[in-house]
């Protein structure tokens, strides 16, 4: 019923969108004959206003606007009316002074063209301005989606990771991993280069410790140039920063606190005084989750003994979260320009468990049981620094950036579980603990080169080396007779090392007229990589391949505000440390997981199309997407015929998928306070393996709904609502679920002080998810019961005022892969 109702609305969405569309079409389709244009330039720096408004009125009735149009990001516009007459143009934009043109539009003079209309800056305060055309929150550039979070009243008071559920093709889930396009195969940057603080397992809790206030907007790039490493089968989510880097300063505080006990804190602040620019923040979070449940019944169809397993437990969530972030961008003159950056951060999360288990033989008589009380620790952090060096030449556009970035990412990982109550003799080691040191270090040097040749050409090359290590160490101990702990015998597989030596070079070309854009490009990759068993050296390898990954893009501007683009891909994914390493973990030797050092890259043919239009009160983003992968690395779970009592989890390119996908981004403004979004789409995977002999197929789809109301005296009201459908596995199902929220407001102290109370999830306490895998020799249902229901308070404050640019170097190092497992936005898990 819920994804019948799920296809009923989406459709209805199209069936709007369609018809909203014809609407507009079909009023400018008779206005065509009549039409304005121009560009508005500042008139003290020769700089484009871009999003300012244009309203036409007839002279005679000057404030009743005709027609009102918003300018590009190039502070352009065009503009058809539909009868001749003496008419007024008005310009407004935050921070100038309106300017007013007459002009006359006549049979025998039916296009104005104004040319460049300059503006000047504000030299007096104004109490408001009020502003017709709505800056739009979604805009499309050749090779990416744009959202602006910074115009999103609930950036405000939201965190990064409920304002990605707005951006197109985005999905975040009731486990909060962040899909793109449906799937978890992709990268997520800052500030246009990777950062170790969105990297890893822990990505989601890093993106709700990042308060939206310090967010301008969100790329999501699904068409990556020749300049971006061949990785990252989905694309890129690039988040960008507030950097408004102006003599003076800037900055925010916030806090807020939820009734589940979390807490958090953010400080942001930006300077420039001279040719020195500064940026940086910190956050701290506190994060507590309250029980969750679970049921798990498994069943091995080829053992008679331990045939059937019911396992029941609950579980908690604690941890504290550190991190921060800095820039820092010194301009020696016009053409040399030098920044440096570095980030840390650091975490403990804590999970307590509890669990009670059932072993019954095939005739339903119980072998053993038993209870254990365990907590699983993860310690994690970061450390990186990059520097970039830009020269610039006498030629407008053109430089060269030499860069370096260094990073290192230790996580660690353990956990201690207890056993009591105790029946029958169960085969399994109950008291165990377990100790897994693992760390990623890197090292990458680049050189761009970008050259625009002339208005409509431009060119770019550059040149890149990786030095990538994976580490990993483990130990296991055990209770012994006299109950004091005891290191089992080591593994030759625990102690770990993979070391990658990647090469690349690129070259890339771009031509844009007023209507028509191409990118294209081809990247050329070698890779070697070095596995090392310390312990066994008879098992180490090497391996050596290249890739060759080209890319086009073509974009076709229909109307001003109207455009199609199209492009296709090739990408590639490299294994990280998570996949790779060969440990075999038998905390329950019955169901034991390790991973495959044997592991080859992913590689991936991507096609997209995209058409959007954006009208002063209706916007619309559809993307459509075909992927075809034929060697993915699945995680899949399999039992020997030679020891048919051991079920066994690991990965392998044993995957071809396919996917087809519909995407939906829609905007509408009824009134003027009002405005309804819908972020949706639909998606058919089509997964096979030969290796396994199975397959599997079907439709996902997910929608997001959301509704702000904008109150006298500053209030504000949101409502939001989701449903996400059930997911495709190569073995086994997920089920769909679906969760609301709604908040409200308030600013003071001229928009300074920004207070919001939000309620999650109200009309049902638990989010429910079931997991289900059949095969031939086992079958598993798991049940989860999420606590989602929760209050929060959020208290956000802005401060400064700052008057004039600084530069930001145009290329940095962005180091996007490698394929990562169990992070939001960083892996593929497909199995069970």
């Amino acid at each position: 019923m819920k994804k019948s109702l799920f296809l009923i609305a989406l459709s209805l969405v199209f069936v709007i969108a369609t018809v909203a569309n014809g609407h507009v079409g079909a009023g400018l389709a008779s206005a065509d004959q009549y039409t304005i244009s121009g560009q508005v330039v500042d008139s003290l720096t020769n700089e484009p206003i871009p999003f300012a408004t244009v309203g036409v009125a007839f002279e005679q009735t000057p404030s009743l606007y005709v027609n009102a149009v918003a300018c590009d990001d190039n502070g352009k516009f065009e503009m058809q009316l539909r009868a001749p007459g003496n008419y007024l143009m008005t310009i407004q934009s935050v921070g100038i002074n309106a300017v007013v043109k007459p002009f006359t539009l006549t049979e025998d003079n039916k296009k104005v063209d104004f040319g460049k209309v300059f503006v000047h800056e504000q030299t007096q305060s104004i109490n408001e301005v009020s502003v017709w055309a709505q800056r739009p929150l979604v805009k499309v550039e050749i090779d990416k989606i744009v959202y602006n979070v910074e115009d999103d009243p609930e950036s405000k008071v939201n965190n990064t990771l409920e304002m990605l559920r707005k951006v197109p093709m985005v999905t975040v889930d009731a486990e909060d991993k962040v899909l793109l396009k449906g799937a978890s195969n992709f990268k997520i940057y800052l500030n246009g280069k990777p950062s170790n603080m969105l990297s890893g397992q822990n990505v989601s809790d890093v993106l709700k410790s990042m308060p939206a206030n310090n967010i301008k907007n969100i790329e999501v790039i699904t068409d990556p140039g020749a300049r971006y490493d061949a990785e990252g089968i989905g694309g890129i989510i690039n988040i960008v920063t507030i950097k408004n880097l102006f003599q003076g300063y800037q900055g925010s505080v916030s806090a807020s606190a939820g009734t589940f006990g979390g807490l958090g804190a953010n400080t942001f602040l930006t300077a420039k005084t001279g040719k020195l620019g500064l940026t940086g923040n910190f956050n701290y979070s506190n994060m507590r989750r309250p029980w969750s449940e679970n049921e798990n019944e498994s069943t091995n169809f080829i053992n008679d003994q331990y045939y059937k397993e019911n396992n029941n437990g609950r579980y908690k969530n604690q941890g504290v979260f550190m991190s921060g972030n800095f820039e820092a961008s010194y301009e020696f003159d016009t053409l040399r320009l030098l920044s440096f950056g570095g980030n840390l951060r650091n975490g403990v999360s804590e999970n307590i468990m509890e669990m009670a288990l059932e072993m019954f033989n095939k005739s339903g008589v119980l072998e053993y049981s038993y209870k254990t009380d365990g907590e699983n620790r993860y310690e994690f952090g970061s450390t990186g620094a990059n520097i970039d060096y830009q020269r610039s030449t006498s030629k407008k556009g053109e430089n060269y950036t030499l860069s370096y970035r260094y990073s290192n990412s230790p996580n660690n990982s353990g956990n201690i579980s207890h056993a009591k109550d105790i029946t029958g003799t169960p085969p399994i080691r109950l008291d165990q603990w377990y100790d897994n040191k693992a760390s990623t270090t890197e090292h990458t040097g680049q050189l761009d080169y970008i050259n625009p040749l002339n208005q409509k050409h431009s060119i770019e090359a550059g040149v890149k080396y990786i030095l990538r290590q994976n580490i990993s160490d483990v130990k296991q101990y055990v209770y012994d007779t006299n109950g004091n702990w005891m290191e089992l015998p080591i593994n030759v597989n625990s102690d770990f090392e993979h070391i990658s030596n990647i090469y690349s070079a690129y070259g890339g070309y771009s031509f844009r007229t007023a209507k028509i854009g191409v990118r294209t490009g081809v990247r050329v990759e070698g890779t070697q990589q070095d596995v090392k068993f310390r312990l066994d050296d008879i098992k180490n390898f090497d391996v050596k391949y290249n890739n060759v990954v080209p890319n086009v893009t073509v974009s076709y501007q229909i109307k001003p505000m109207q455009t199609i683009r199209a492009g296709y891909n090739l990408r590639i994914f490299r294994p990280s440390i998570w996949y790779l390493n060969p440990y075999v973990n038998d905390t329950d030797p019955y169901n034991i997981s390790y991973g495959n050092p044997d592991l080859v890259p992913e590689k991936s043919n991507s096609i997209n199309l995209n058409y959007s239009f954006f009208s002063r009160k209706f916007t619309l983003n559809l993307s459509g997407s075909y992927s075809y992968v034929n060697n993915s690395i699945e995680r899949y779970s399999f039992i020997r015929q030679e020891t048919n009592e051991v079920k066994e989890t690991t990965y392998d390119n044993i995957g071809r998928s396919q996917r087809s996908g519909l995407f939906v981004n829609a905007g509408w403004t009824p009134i003027q306070k009002l405005r309804i979004n819908f972020n949706g789409g639909m998606s058919y995977a089509d997964l096979k393996s030969a290796e396994l002999e199975i397959a599997n197929s079907g439709l996902t789809g997910n929608c997001f709904v959301n509704a702000i109301l904008t109150l006298p005296k500053d209030f504000r009201i949101n409502a939001n609502a989701m449903y996400m459908s059930g997911a495709v596995m190569l073995q086994g199902k997920q089920s769909g679920y679906y969760f609301s929220s709604f908040s409200a407001n308030k600013d003071f102290l001229q928009k300074k002080l920004t207070v919001s109370l939000m309620f999650s999830n109200p009309f049902s306490q638990n989010l429910k998810i079931n997991v289900s895998t059949t095969t031939d020799y086992f079958e598993t249902n798991y049940k989860m019961f999420y606590p989602m229901r929760e209050g929060r308070i959020s208290i956000s404050y802005r401060f400064g005022n700052m008057k004039e640019g600084v530069k930001k170097v145009q290329r940095s190092i962005s180091n996007d892969d490698v394929k990562s497992g169990g992070g939001g936005g960083s892996g593929i898990d497909v199995g069970m």
